[in-house]
């Protein structure tokens, strides 16, 4: 029983650290309308944050699913965890690929819009090598912690950069609002909040 515990604790803890990681599967919304600044003609905040958005629905599902393995034993925990891992790599290169041709939002997120783009593609590679190197590990009862061995040294600041660009974008008035009335982004944060 204590076993079955700490596994479902650790799970859950890897979860909400991993939070901000997001995998595959953007929604597809109809074509937005453009907004074009001065600085920045063409910018289409609406796009841009559902491209960064999109797959957040589906993270968090997948997190709920490592959780819900727990009782099914090790192999299922250890097989909802490599899949989620390589998810979140697939995600996140997918979502800097289409920052990067979406742009930055304008003049003022250039920077951060880079630096987000550069911590999502490291944050891949990060997820890469945890998923191949949890897929060599052993579906035992030190599986747990070697999970967050891996996932500490796998992703190192990666994600956790990533995260701080987006909210440093996000909380720009200017892009604040696109943000809070975008669905895709609603719909995620409720998908993240019901599970």
């Amino acid at each position: 029983m204590y076993a079955r515990l700490s596994i479902v604790a650790v799970f859950s803890m890897a979860a909400l650290a991993a939070c901000g990681t997001p995998p595959p599967a953007p929604v597809q919304q109809p074509a937005p309308t453009t907004t074009t600044t001065a600085d920045a003609p063409g910018a289409d905040p609406v796009a841009w944050f559902e491209a960064y958005c999109g797959p957040m629905g589906v993270a968090a599902i997948a997190r709920a699913d490592i959780q819900g393995k727990a009782a099914q034993g090790m192999a299922a925990v250890k097989d909802a965890v490599v899949r989620w891992a390589s998810m979140a790599a697939v995600s996140d290169r997918t979502i800097a690929d289409d920052l990067e041709k979406l742009g930055p939002l304008g003049s003022d997120v250039q920077n951060p819009h880079e630096r987000l783009v550069k911590s999502l593609r490291e944050s891949a590679g990060g997820f890469d090598d945890a998923s191949g190197r949890l897929r060599a590990l052993a579906a035992d009862d030190v599986f747990p912690e070697r999970y967050e061995q891996v996932m500490a040294s796998s992703r190192g600041g990666a994600r956790e950069n990533a995260a701080m660009m987006f909210k440093q974008i996000v909380e720009i008035p200017k892009y604040a609002e696109t943000f809070r009335t975008n669905k895709v982004c609603a719909d995620w944060q409720a998908t993240a909040r019901a599970k």
